[in-house]
């Protein structure tokens, strides 16, 4: 069994409380290199700019509201409803909306190195920081 030179701290949080519901933006989770989660709100808009990863298969499951996706162009369009996901594999352009009567509140889960993202043929590099995106606190475990 190969071992890591560190080990990542296993972390304890909760991430949908009221005052998160009744917000806008980014929550960011506890995660690693290797695996991001993010809750993303909106009351109105979304992510409205055709755009692609092309280093990261991630999935959106919608927590509450609706949300409309549109894949590979504006003509191919998916309503994604509460409790329902998408798996948008590396290298699918996509763009979403919020469509339902409530906020929409996605669990974005991917990674947090293949984030970085193609908009209108130049590269983006992921800009998950504080100033982006609100983190979570999380107590570690002292095991």
């Amino acid at each position: 069994m190969a071992t890591t030179d560190k080990k990542t701290a296993v972390k304890v949080f909760t991430f949908l409380s009221d005052e998160l519901r009744a917000g806008n933006g980014d929550i960011l989770l506890p995660g690693s290199e290797q695996l991001s989660g993010v809750v993303k709100r909106y009351q109105v808009g979304g992510e409205n700019r055709m755009h692609m990863h092309p280093t990261e298969d991630h999935t959106f499951y919608v927590l509450q509201g609706q949300g409309t996706f549109r894949l590979e162009s504006d003509e191919n369009e998916v309503v994604v409803n509460q409790y329902e996901g998408v798996f948008l594999p590396r290298g699918t352009n996509y763009w979403f909306t919020s469509t339902g009567d409530k906020t929409l509140i996605i669990l974005r889960v991917g990674t947090e190195t293949g984030s970085d993202r193609i908009i209108d043929g130049q590269l983006v590099k992921s800009h998950r920081t504080p100033e982006s995106g609100k983190f979570i606190p999380a107590r570690e475990l002292p095991f």
